[in-house]
């Protein structure tokens, strides 16, 4: 089976059904070239701290385009420089793209009535027009409640070619 699949696997076989990491690796290279929804093995993240700092400028607004999106909240929760986002425009001439994001974020004010500090959480879905493209990029997707664990393939099913680090 291992040998049939090395013989009948092509490239374009492999970037139009976006499953593996060489067609994330090709559409990374090639932005505006790919379908931007995600797939069940891909989606899109933008870099958080680009994010947080344009938020904080006040350059995003609200958004309301569609119903609570679980997934793009689950998958916040990451501990990454990088933040689950979705595209809903782009913009090849000026090589950005217009995404919303989950923004999620404790606040600490003082109240004056009561002289102390308050924690105040808010969450909501925001959009972000013309984030510069290197800031968003294509991923494998990962389940948050996916269990990972070694597997072990045997070594004779690899050339020695491809065992040989020197």
């Amino acid at each position: 089976a291992w040998n049939s699949h090395l013989t009948d696997w092509s490239l374009q076989q492999s970037l139009e059904k976006q499953s593996s990491s060489v067609s994330i690796l090709e559409m990374n290279r090639n932005k505006f070239d790919v379908s931007h929804a995600w797939s069940d093995v891909h989606m899109t993240f933008c870099f958080r701290l680009k994010l947080y700092d344009e938020t904080l400028a006040g350059n995003a607004a609200e958004f309301h385009g569609f119903d609570k999106d679980k997934e793009l909240i689950d998958l916040n929760n990451f501990e990454s420089s990088f933040l689950p986002c979705k595209i809903q425009e782009a913009n090849r001439e000026k090589e950005t793209f217009d995404v919303v994001y989950y923004y999620d974020v404790d606040h600490e004010v003082m109240s004056k009535k009561i002289g102390r500090k308050l924690k105040i959480y808010s969450s909501k879905y925001l959009i972000m027009k013309d984030l510069p493209a290197e800031s968003v990029q294509f991923s494998e997707k990962k389940s948050p409640i996916s269990f990972r664990h070694e597997i072990l393939i045997p070594d004779d099913m690899f050339p020695e070619s491809w065992k040989d680090l020197s």
